[in-house]
This record gives structure tokens, sequence and C-alpha cells, in this order.
């Protein structure tokens, strides 16, 4: 997805690019403002590596800095000093690497925090806690109803940012089936594989499409969708949802009636063994027990035939021969 593709305003990217988010949304104790130390070889960093919007969002940092930097970090600090535009953190940076000494480097950073962690009390109706306990508790094909965490994850936007996420339904449940950690991910590890996707804004999700939909909506508002997921940490319930994410149409997922009945065959073939396959070959099979060269005493002397010369042309020549 892209911001054209999604229809985002010109004030809304604007404003994104400033920093400036919705406050009913984005509250002051989800921003969170931490300082980094990052040891420097000497004539680094190089200040064309560093990227920011007109806000001082980063949007582009050297592969060694990423962690601890993140996409759309808001910079504040370099080494205490407070920056508030392109020009005077260039400069800092330059200055650092002109010194050509080894150093360590502080960054101030402002970050959203997305991830926070509710009550199981909190939960949507379609979390499995909800829901009846399983008939037969050794059914590996029905969910369990315990071992789960619960999550609100608040996704933003960011300018030139990318969703990097791809989902699949199972049961009218939504599992989050990869996701792409780069550098300018939305979800960059905002989500974990196998995450349950119950709720996106005010919408209970049961399908891909129903995800879809209220993703780009969502976006398509105010730049910003907020999805409750549930997350496995029972063994039980972790296996459950490893199967959910292994399941395809390559590698099903065996029903315990075929592993019975696969069971079954393979005690049989322990206490009678396995038969003497019937040869599909009907013709001559050649004996390859008896050597392949034989070797006789007869010796059978043949002239091999060659060219036909003129004698005259293997007579020897004098050197004082003459023309």
């Amino acid at each position: 997805m892209s911001a054209e593709s999604l229809n985002l305003s010109r004030e809304k990217r604007r404003a994104f690019r400033a920093g400036k988010f919705p406050e009913d949304i984005i509250k002051k104790d989800m921003i969170q403002e931490t300082t980094y130390i990052v040891d420097c070889a000497a004539g680094t960093p190089n200040y064309k590596d560093f990227k920011v919007t007109e806000g001082m969002l980063l949007t582009k940092v050297p592969n060694d800095m990423t962690p601890p930097l993140e996409y759309c970090d808001l910079l504040v600090k370099i080494n205490g000093t407070t920056v508030t535009c392109k020009r005077e953190m260039q400069e800092a940076f330059y200055k650092l690497a002109k010194s050509q000494k080894p150093h360590y480097l502080s960054l101030t950073i402002r970050r959203i925090i997305s991830v926070t962690r509710i009550e199981e009390r909190n939960a949507p109706a379609n979390a499995s806690i909800r829901k009846p306990d399983r008939t037969d508790p050794k059914d590996d094909s029905i969910k369990p109803n315990r071992g789960y965490l619960y999550f609100k994850v608040v996704l933003i936007y960011f300018p030139r940012s990318k969703l990097g996420i791809n989902v699949k339904s199972y049961g009218d449940v939504v599992y989050v089936e990869s996701t792409d950690n780069s550098w300018g991910s939305t979800t960059r590890r905002f989500l974990y594989l196998g995450d349950a996707i119950l709720k996106i804004d005010d919408i209970e999700i049961s399908d891909v499409k129903t995800t879809q939909t209220a993703i780009r909506k969502g976006f398509q508002k105010n730049g910003i969708v907020t999805m409750i997921i549930e997350r496995a940490t029972d063994k039980r319930a972790s296996s459950f949802v490893r199967n959910v994410i292994n399941f395809s149409k390559v590698d099903p997922f065996i029903p315990r009636d075929v592993v019975m009945i696969c069971a079954e065959q393979m005690a049989r073939y322990e206490e009678q063994g396995f038969g003497e396959p019937v040869p599909i070959f009907r013709g001559y099979v050649k004996d390859y027990n008896t050597g392949r060269v034989s070797v006789t005493e007869t010796i059978d002397f043949k002239k091999i035939r060659g060219d036909l010369l003129f004698p005259g042309s293997l007579m020897k020549v004098e050197n004082d021969a003459k023309d």
C-alpha cells in the first residue's frame, strides 16, 4: 500500500510528516522519550546516511543503527544538543565525523509506544476465552480457549511507509501469516507470526476480506488503525496456531482418523512383514552375475589397410641432389 492508493488527504500527509497526530488516538502517555548510546568508529557517522521529514521524523538511518532506532522516530537531541531542523542535524554529524576519532554518539528520540497489553475482561466477544470449552480436550483440530495474552496495537501510516503484513483465515479467525520487518514497515516488530486479529477499530474480524476492508478504511479515515490481537503463550495454544500457519493445500493438516489408519497399517506391516513386490517388467531380464567381458586364447592377425602410396616418394634423397 502507499499513501496515494489510500487517498490520504494532502493536509493529513503534511501533518504526519510534521509529527502531528490525532491527540484523541495518540495520547501523551503513549509517547516515550529515550536516549540511546551508539559506539561510532572514526569518520562516522556520515550525515548523508540520515534523512528526516519536516518534523524531524527519521526516514533513513545507517544499517548499523537499526535497532535501536526505528522508522519515524522523532529526533530530539544529538549529544545533548537540541536539533530542530535538517541542517542542524547534518552539521552535528559532520563535525563528529570530521574529528576522525572513535566516539560515542548520544541520540535522544521520541517514540510512539504502539503495543499495550489489555486485560482478558476487556477482550472482544470473538476472543477464544469467550468461547465455550471444547468437548474433547485431546482433539487438536479444535482451538483451545486458554493460554492467550491480549494486546492493543496502534498502526500508524507514516510517510512513505508500507503495511508489510499477510493474513490467512481459519475457523472464522484471521491470523498473521507473515510480516515485513524491513525498514519502513508499519507492522515492524508490532505483530508476530500467528497473532490472531480480533478487532480493527470498531469492527470484529472473522475473514480476510473484512480485514483488508477495515484496514484500508481506517487508514483512509485518519491514517491510524487500532487492532486488538490475541497472542498464544500456552504450549497447547501455540501448537494449534503453529498447525494453522503451516496448513496449506500442499501440506494439509492430517485428520485424526487418517493418522489412526496409518498407525494400524504400520502395525500390520511390522507383524506380518512387507510382501515381495510383483515385478512390472515382463520381458527378458539379463543376469548380471556373470562377467560382461569374456577373453579367449585365439589370436587373429588382421592387416590394416592404408592408402596407396607412390613407392618413389619413399626413396631416400641425397643431400647433393639437384632438381
